[in-house]
């Protein structure tokens, strides 16, 4: 009697490496077709730097801590291509908030920013009436502190001059009904030690 040496088993493996031989040449191929469309030599280009912004001035709010009111500062993000630009806008954008809806400010709603220049001297500031309006001397130092402090924001050692609707605030012209007089040139370090430690 003859015996089959053929295994039932050998049929699927035989199926298998030719299926496995198709995709190796399909996976040739492909890579061959590939390298003839495409160019072997890609270039990048070239990577372009990106700057931070030169003028980043920031905004001061006010924030309550252990009973205490601070002065707490935010950043503002501005393509500005000058402090007196970039300024600008930092008290544009403070001055656009409401003690009304935002209990970090003591700015007057309707206060508006009438002009700004820088010079050097200094910075100065010509704000609307609206800002000597309501409030008490609290009230009245605080606000100053937001406009002293988001001013001088991009240089904190440069003095700031306040002017309401063109009249400078001095001895003879003090802010509010309170009377804050204030000594020029303003200046986060005197400012703070005449008003904001206790």
């Amino acid at each position: 009697m003859k015996v089959d040496n053929k295994s039932p088993n050998s049929t699927p493996i035989l199926i298998g490496f030719f299926l496995l031989l198709i995709g190796v040449a399909q996976i040739t191929a492909l890579w061959a077709l590939t390298r003839e469309i495409l160019p072997t030599d890609t270039k990048s280009p070239p990577l372009v730097e990106v700057q931070p912004a030169k003028f980043s001035p920031q905004m001061y709010r006010l924030e309550i801590v252990d009973n205490r009111i601070r002065l707490k500062s935010k950043t503002i993000y501005t393509s500005a291509t000058s402090p007196q630009i970039a300024l600008t806008q930092a008290l544009e954008k403070l001055l656009a908030q409401s003690p009304n809806f935002d209990p970090t400010t003591t700015i007057p709603q309707g206060t508006r920013l009438l002009d700004l220049h820088t010079s050097k001297n200094g910075i100065y500031i010509d704000l609307s009436q609206e800002f000597t309006q309501g409030g008490g001397s609290s009230s009245m130092i605080y606000r100053v502190a937001q406009v002293l402090y988001t001013a001088s924001s991009i240089d904190p050692q440069a003095s700031v001059f306040l002017s309401i609707e063109g009249t400078p605030l001095n001895d003879e012209y003090p802010l509010g009904g309170e009377g804050l007089l204030l000594e020029y040139p303003l200046t986060r370090q005197q400012f703070t030690k005449d008003f904001l430690t206790q």
